[in-house]
């Protein structure tokens, strides 16, 4: 009998010991919990100090943005309810949501989106996100404020902000733009030097006022959220949200296994697509997006003139990197401007000619012998594609040297130029100035190296134009010239290939390219 009760104890004390365990989760008795996969980490908490849409995800989580994107078109409400431009569209004013409260009880007010923007432009703080910011008055080209507290984001009072910009632009690439910049609680950060917001303690244990509040993570592995009752757009239709690193080898397992719900970010591997969508337990998902990859060329270096860059973009075959990568699922492009998007050239063509490519180079005199360096990220369909692109550079008489290297030290290696070719995507937008801060001078993102603002300047000038017709041919010309410059090769647009499990509903897959997940309006059968 005493051996019987301890046994009954031990079993208890593990039991116990499991429930005590960190990035443990059983879920209590009619508990509802849905678990999405991420093929990468987030790189740090602190929102605005990231380029990555990984990171972003978890952001949208627990904290929250003025408006939100679409796949319509059609800008979406979040903590501003409404907003207006004024006469000439010089400034946008927000009217906020006035039932809002931080994850620890304070009241949202606008004080603390006036704190947000003049955190994310302070120089002194850390904010790769900072060049959101770039048609704000008193911000320079990289969003850094040209004195203190020198951006124009004023309260009106506790719930209207006002944003007035440069200049006259069409109000939506302005808010296409800040769908990124989130909000901060100002009672929380005031009076912190810049040395501890840029330090991690602070962010260690975020309060926000989205759809979830923070409860624990495994660095780079997992993280889990519980619903936030008071979310002030409604309650998730789920008590849990765990946020997990998924190989993208093993996605499909952990999807049919019931391990992970949906993938909101990253594809369902192309080989796995067939065995994706003869899977009972399962709904997929294919749309076209706006996402696109692109070669980038360093245009600092004296080799890499216009017609040399114009010959490495002819001579790669993207209708073969379209099957091979992706089994048809996404279009070659030449341009940032996606075949979804409205403003979308039809005239412009994919070009692809080997023979003339090679003739340009020769013409050039570019010199054959002179070994390029080609970084890409490892382990992503990236590292595939850089290879497909390596051969056909051999073709037109390059020598290419891959290296693949983690997405933070590509990133880092582009920034500081050591690059002759680097690959990346970009989630992109419906709006067609997306592209500019990679084109920008000064950008954080700028990997081309670019220092000729012709690009951008046809984006300022179609942004200066206040209507859908006075824009388009204004875009027009931007695709064409930036097939002439070539600052990369953009190659193809993919599709948002999404498998989720038949227990969630409601899902708006159409906009998760436009990072638009909206949780709180998924519905989770019992």
């Amino acid at each position: 009998m005493k051996r019987k009760i301890t046994s009954l104890l031990l079993a208890a004390f593990l039991l116990m010991a499991l429930l005590l365990m960190p990035g443990t989760l059983l879920a209590a008795e009619g508990e509802k919990t849905v678990s999405v996969a991420l093929p990468k980490a987030w790189d740090n908490m602190m929102p605005l100090n990231t380029n990555s849409n990984y990171s972003r995800f978890v952001y949208d989580q627990i904290y929250d943005r003025l408006t939100m994107s679409s796949a319509s078109g059609k800008i979406q409400p979040r903590l501003a309810e409404s907003w207006e431009a004024n006469e000439d569209s010089t400034a946008v004013t927000f009217k906020l949501a006035q039932n809002v409260k931080w994850s620890d009880g304070e009241p949202f007010t606008a004080a603390d989106v006036v704190f947000s923007f003049q955190m994310y432009s302070n120089p002194k703080i850390e904010a790769l996100s900072r060049y959101h910011l770039q048609y704000i008055k008193g911000v320079d080209e990289s969003g850094a404020e040209l004195s203190e507290k020198s951006i124009e984001v004023k309260a009106d009072d506790d719930y209207t902000v006002t944003i007035t910009m440069k200049k006259a632009m069409f109000p939506d690439t302005l808010l296409n733009d800040l769908d990124t910049v989130f909000i901060i609680p100002k009672h929380i950060f005031e009076g912190k030097t810049p040395e501890e917001i840029n330090a991690p303690d602070l962010w260690a244990k975020p309060v926000g006022t989205g759809p979830f509040r923070y409860v624990s993570e495994i660095s780079g592995e997992r993280m889990e959220l519980e619903a936030n009752p008071d979310y002030f757009l409604g309650k998730p239709d789920f008590d849990k949200l765990v946020i997990r690193v998924v190989d993208p080898a093993s996605l499909l397992a952990a999807l049919m296994s019931g391990d992970v719900d949906i993938n909101v970010m990253g594809r369902i591997p192309l080989e796995d697509w067939d065995m994706a969508k003869e899977q009972e337990n399962l709904q997929i998902f294919s749309e076209p997006g706006t996402s696109y990859s692109t070669l980038l060329m360093n245009t600092k270096k004296p080799y890499q003139t216009e017609a040399f860059r114009q010959a490495v973009s002819m001579a790669i075959n993207r209708d073969v990197l379209v099957q091979a990568l992706l089994k048809g699922e996404g279009q070659p492009v030449v341009t940032p401007i996606a075949p979804v998007s409205p403003y979308f050239n039809d005239k412009i063509k994919v070009w692809y000619d080997v023979d003339k490519a090679k003739e340009m180079l020769e013409k050039e005199q570019f010199p054959f012998d002179q070994e390029l360096k080609f970084y890409t990220s490892a382990g992503t369909t990236t590292e595939r594609s850089a290879a497909l692109i390596a051969q056909d550079l051999e073709k037109i008489g390059l020598k290419v040297k891959i290296q693949a290297v983690d997405f933070t030290k590509l990133m880092e290696l582009m920034r500081e130029g050591e690059h002759d070719f680097g690959i990346i995507g970009s989630g992109g937008t419906l709006d067609p100035s997306e592209s500019r801060e990679m084109l920008a001078k000064g950008s954080s993102v700028n990997f081309a190296q670019l220092e000729d603002s012709t690009l951008t300047d046809l984006i300022d000038k179609g942004n200066e134009a206040l209507t859908f017709e006075d824009r388009k041919p204004i875009f027009d010309e931007f695709q064409e010239k930036i097939m002439e410059i070539s600052p990369m090769a953009y190659l193809y647009t993919s599709n948002n290939l999404v498998a989720a499990s038949k227990r969630l509903s409601n899902l708006p897959v159409k906009d998760f390219d436009c990072l638009n997940w909206s949780l709180w309006t998924w519905k989770v059968a019992d």
